[in-house]
């Protein structure tokens, strides 16, 4: 009995996670009345946009366009960059730009200690941070501001798109899948009160919530909004902010990112596990109990206990019920897709949905190493660059 309850509950766990969570959360978006605040553009506050960058020679220029681009007033936008030890011509590139403040860090200290010391020279009510390598929409600016308006709002996260063709290679249609996925699991969370976090390609936030980072902070971004949601603020999502890019060149790029990712979620757990707390915040507390906690610590065991769990049922007891047969040929066959996502990995011209099973549990396969990553300490907060497809 004990393998046929942990087999239901490894079952459970996934289809719960990545299904009736989701189904949940869009039937309460469902019954709630379309509250979107409306752009008020005669009354438009002061922002600042941060940005980090290291080793970012091909993107500086075209970003800083991109900024000055943007539909929003320029008197009331302004620019900080902040240089983290590049070694190639990034600082030269900046100290050249005008109507920017740019801070020079000759040493690499990361992403967190970087924003801290650019936050100390923000002097506007609302602060914007993206990163160096992704492109915004004209508009992006303003629809982020809108929901300050609600005073009960303290961070807005954008939509990270990221690039892709039905040509690319599995790492940039796996990476595409995963964000419109994900996407739209912070749209039904935002609808429904409050998402959980930021992205760092695009999202903003109510200057005086800010607090400084400690500095070996993995997850920048996931840190700013724990912290903004500890003060008793919500976080929302707004889809038509979006922040674009291209993305990793290659699987084993994509499979060191997400490693760093994976540690920097356990860093984040174990900092933040008063999210779990319902007599804080119930809603909190049940999504992230649902969204992260399930993802990052039971997922990856139950995906790769499921057959082994169903192999040994059937095996114990050959004359069983023929629901165990259905669900082993069904595991199989999802295998099955894996191994074929896994050979056709860095081939381009093949379909997304046949590779994108085996990035889902490559994605989830790295959770199993970021774990050991962070509790060994062999993941440092420094940013290793992965070749993405735009740097070609």
């Amino acid at each position: 009995m004990m393998l046929h309850f942990l087999f239901w509950l490894a079952i459970g766990v996934v289809l719960y996670t990545y299904s009736i969570y989701i189904l949940v959360l869009w039937i309460l978006c469902a019954r709630r009345k379309n509250n979107s605040p409306e752009t008020n553009t005669s009354h438009l506050p002061e922002v600042t946009i941060v940005i980090a960058a290291h080793n970012e020679e091909k993107y500086v220029l075209a970003k800083y366009q991109n900024t000055l681009s943007l539909n929003y007033p320029s008197d009331k936008l302004f620019q900080i960059w902040v240089d983290d030890g590049s070694t190639d011509t990034t600082p030269e590139l900046l100290n050249k730009l005008n109507g920017i403040t740019f801070v020079s860090n000759p040493e690499r200290v990361g992403k967190a200690q970087s924003i801290n010391y650019a936050m100390k020279l923000v002097k506007t009510p609302f602060t914007v941070f993206t990163d160096a390598n992704t492109f915004l929409s004209l508009n992006s600016i303003i629809d982020l501001i809108k929901h300050f308006e609600n005073t009960e709002v303290g961070c807005v996260a954008g939509q990270k798109k990221v690039l892709w063709s039905q040509t690319d290679a599995l790492a940039s249609k796996g990476e595409g899948l995963y964000w419109r996925f994900e996407s739209f699991m912070k749209m039904v969370e935002s609808c429904s009160g409050s998402t959980l976090a930021g992205t760092g390609e695009l999202y903003a936030i109510r200057t005086n919530l800010f607090k400084p980072l400690q500095a070996n902070t993995i997850l920048d971004d996931f840190e700013v909004s724990a912290n903004i949601i500890k003060q008793g603020y919500k976080v929302k999502y707004e889809n038509g902010a979006v922040a674009s890019e291209t993305g990793s060149l290659t699987v084993e790029d994509e499979k060191k990112r997400k490693v760093r990712i994976a540690a920097g979620c356990f860093q984040a757990l174990c900092r933040h596990v008063y999210l779990l707390n319902p007599f804080k915040s119930a809603e909190v507390a049940f999504k992230f109990f649902s969204h992260k906690l399930l993802r990052w610590v039971l997922i990856p065991p139950a995906i790769v206990a499921a057959p082994l769990l169903n192999a040994a049922i059937i095996s114990l007891n050959p004359n069983g019920s023929l629901i165990y047969v259905i669900s082993m040929i069904t595991i199989a066959f999802i295998y099955l897709l894996v191994i074929v996502g896994y050979l056709f990995r860095n081939r381009s011209k093949v379909n997304a949905i046949v590779t994108f099973p085996y990035y889902g549990f490559m994605m989830n396969i790295t959770m199993l190493k970021g774990f050991f990553y962070f509790f060994t300490g062999k993941q440092t907060h420094i940013w290793e660059k992965v070749t993405r497809k735009a740097d070609n």
